[in-house]
């Protein structure tokens, strides 16, 4: 089933909403074209050749074969893509733990992924368009280090390196040393890169049914009457109550496991909207634990907010709760009360007026995971156009970034 978009409790009135709908329609239509810098992943699902998925199934069985833990070396999009759906589709039995190295710098941290390698067959996959990004270049010069430590000359096999077809230093050092490399596109951002080899190679490793998650992308992306009809009214809502002074999304999720979506989407909405002192501020909440929490919060607090709910139909795990003491739960699913639970906040939320986005989608597998991924990117990217900003570039970042070198003492 498709991904559906649920707007019935979105307290806005229409007629506020469907305002630009030919603007966005218009929008959607140009970035299909993929001739703006930095838009290629938008056909990417459809483009990626079979030649090239059966590399990367290839290559990921072998590496597979080698290793109980592959370690994916990458901050930002470079990583969280891949953690973002390998924990939603939970564990695969007999196949590699993957683990993240890269995305900080903690000394306790890398120290600990130091240990891991020492203690278990280990390989590397380093995923860095340049190879310069601090973070990454730390871990993979720490780490590498340590599996040539462990496993001499034979540690070059283990490492498998994502990175510019061309240029770079990652790219230079991989073809000095000669390890296995896949290319990123060059015209593809780091939050954007779902459906490259630095998500799709990992994810294999991990036993991912990778060709089920690309199609998922595909079909949603080709689906023109789906987003006319449907998908192009949560990017024209998001615009709406933005206009309508709301300057917080919470995005929400009844499940752990879906946790690592939602960093997944700070990242891809943070950084794509906020710029030019403009874009709505992303943030995640664990329901039912964070009702416990935030709950007062959301219900009677000041509404600078609204909320994008993620529903999923079927889970293949569930329990039946026994006898219990408060009777009215007694022989109930746990995931029937959860389902009821996300039914109560929607009617508790709605009734104080705060605005509700519900995004279904029917299980927690690869097609529809592939399907969700794809559908946020192209919203972002939609709603960042109608607000006025650039959603592809970044140019905040680099301020930090500067800062921190300077106080390394690097050169200009």
């Amino acid at each position: 089933m498709r991904l559906k978009v649920n707007l019935k409790n979105l307290n806005i009135g229409r007629g506020k909403i469907d305002k630009d709908y030919d603007k966005a329609i218009e929008i959607m239509r140009e970035l299909r074209q993929a001739s703006e810098p930095m838009t290629e992943w938008v056909r990417q699902p459809a483009s990626l050749t079979g030649d090239f998925i059966l590399e990367i199934e290839s290559t990921a069985e072998e590496i597979r074969s080698l290793c109980e833990v592959l370690i994916v070396i990458g901050v930002g999009g470079s990583y969280l893509g891949t953690a973002a759906v390998a924990e939603a589709l939970e564990a695969q039995r007999g196949c590699p733990q993957l683990v993240y190295a890269g995305h900080n710098l903690s000394g306790n941290y890398l120290d600990k992924i130091v240990k891991l390698v020492q203690r278990k067959e280990t390989c590397l996959c380093v995923v860095s368009k340049s190879g310069n990004t601090m973070e990454t270049r730390i871990a993979f010069d720490v780490l590498k280090e340590a599996m040539y430590s462990k496993y001499g000359d034979e540690a070059t096999k283990r490492i498998i390196a994502v990175t510019d077809s061309e240029s770079g230093s990652l790219r230079e050092e991989a073809k000095d040393i000669g390890y296995r490399t896949f290319a990123i596109p060059a015209d593809v951002g780091g939050r954007y890169s779902a459906f490259t080899a630095g998500t799709l190679f990992p994810l294999a490793v991990a036993g991912a049914n990778i060709r089920e998650f690309i199609q998922g992308a595909k079909d949603i992306a080709e689906d023109i009457e789906f987003w006319e009809k449907e998908g192009v009214f949560y990017a024209l809502a998001r615009e709406s109550m933005y206009a309508e002074g709301k300057s917080v999304e919470v995005f929400e999720f009844y499940d752990p496991s879906l946790a690592l979506i939602g960093e997944w989407c700070e990242q891809l909405f943070g950084e794509s909207e906020g710029k030019d002192g403009k874009g709505l501020f992303p943030t995640t909440m664990i329901f039912s634990r964070d009702l416990h929490s935030m709950g007062q919060f959301l219900q009677e607090g000041n509404q600078i907010f609204f909320e994008t709910m993620l529903s999923v139909r079927n889970w293949d795990n569930d329990i039946i709760l026994p006898t219990s003491k408060i009777e009215y739960l007694s022989g109930k699913s746990l995931n029937e009360i959860n389902q009821i639970a996300m039914e109560g906040v929607v009617a508790a939320h709605s009734a104080v007026g705060i605005p509700i986005v519900i995004i279904e989608i029917e299980d927690n597998k690869e097609y529809n995971i592939g399907q969700l991924l794809y559908f946020f990117m192209m919203v972002v990217a939609v709603t960042g156009k109608l607000i006025g900003i650039d959603p592809f570039n970044q140019p905040g970042v680099e301020a930090y970034k500067s800062e921190i070198g300077k106080r390394l003492g690097k050169k200009s």
